[in-house]
């Protein structure tokens, strides 16, 4: 069956599939494909496909990001690298204690119109099989909360993610539309569990570069990223255009949602029936 959106697009026409051969991961250049993608996430933690979305339709999905992005809900945190409970049995410098910031915008899924090219992306299967076969799932599903499945993440004026480790073994994500100043992406690869992982991380916090790697932000990448094994963060953003970027999630089990106190605190809501 062929997805197509409310413009009349369907994804083939979105998705620059001569070059990222992922409608059949069966064939010998799907599977090649697949197997190449494996190994980069492997190696490095990530796996980019920058523009995977033609030019044209990336016109169309940043004119929906920027449509909606006035639905964002705002939230504004302290937190410590390991996005835990501050552990006053540790010493106050600790890297599991020290404070970082974020400040940041998302757009519910259900705020995104059902019509849209977002949504008919994050609705086509061999998009799904081709991330299970990156990070080496038997099958994924699409996460089945209201909020969170497939959110936009907006990032104002002032906007930032401090550094973090996440919570998930993996994010999806899709580039549509850099700030004007900052906004990049930073990240320290694959450092989780390594023996010297608290010195790398205080060194980082402290604003040592050398571990750093930069990320260039080209509208039309999509990214899977590892986030759970790799330090990262977004810099401050400077300037009226906002950096838009959909975060596309996916579980191994179908019917995985997140709780309540997550979708107060990142959608101002428990429940799709609360008003936005």
């Amino acid at each position: 069956m062929v997805e197509q959106n409310g413009a009349g697009l369907c994804v083939e026409d979105m998705v620059d599939l001569s070059r990222y051969p992922i409608a059949d991961l069966s064939g010998p250049e799907g599977v090649e494909f697949a197997r190449r993608s494996r190994a980069q996430f492997v190696e490095t933690g990530l796996c980019m496909l920058p523009g995977f979305i033609r030019p044209g339709a990336l016109e169309m999905l940043s004119n929906e990001a920027n449509g909606v992005s006035d639905r964002a809900y705002y939230c504004k945190s302290s937190h410590n690298p390991y996005l835990q409970l501050d552990d006053d049995t540790l010493p106050q410098d600790h890297p599991r204690r020290r404070e970082e910031h974020t400040f940041v915008g998302s757009v519910a899924y259900d705020q995104i119109p059902e019509d849209t090219a977002l949504r008919t992306i994050y609705g086509w299967d061999p998009l799904k099989d081709f991330i299970a076969a990156v990070m080496d799932k038997p099958a994924l599903h699409r996460n089945a909360d209201p909020f969170g499945a497939c959110s936009i993440n907006v990032f104002c004026d002032g906007g930032e993610h401090g550094w973090h480790f996440d919570e998930s073994e993996f994010t999806v994500t899709l580039m549509l539309q850099p700030p004007e100043q900052g906004g990049a992406f930073e990240y320290v690869p694959q450092i989780r569990g390594r023996p010297d992982e608290y010195s790398i991380v205080d060194k980082v916090l402290d604003g040592a570069c050398e571990d750093v790697i930069q990320l260039p932000f080209t509208p039309g990448t999509l990214l899977i990223f590892g986030g759970r094994q790799t330090l990262h963060r977004v810099t401050p953003v400077k300037g009226e255009r906002h950096r838009l970027v959909p975060v596309l999630c996916y579980a191994v089990e179908p019917g995985v949602t997140n709780s309540p106190e997550v979708r107060e605190l990142f959608w101002g809501r428990r429940g799709p029936e609360a008003s936005p």
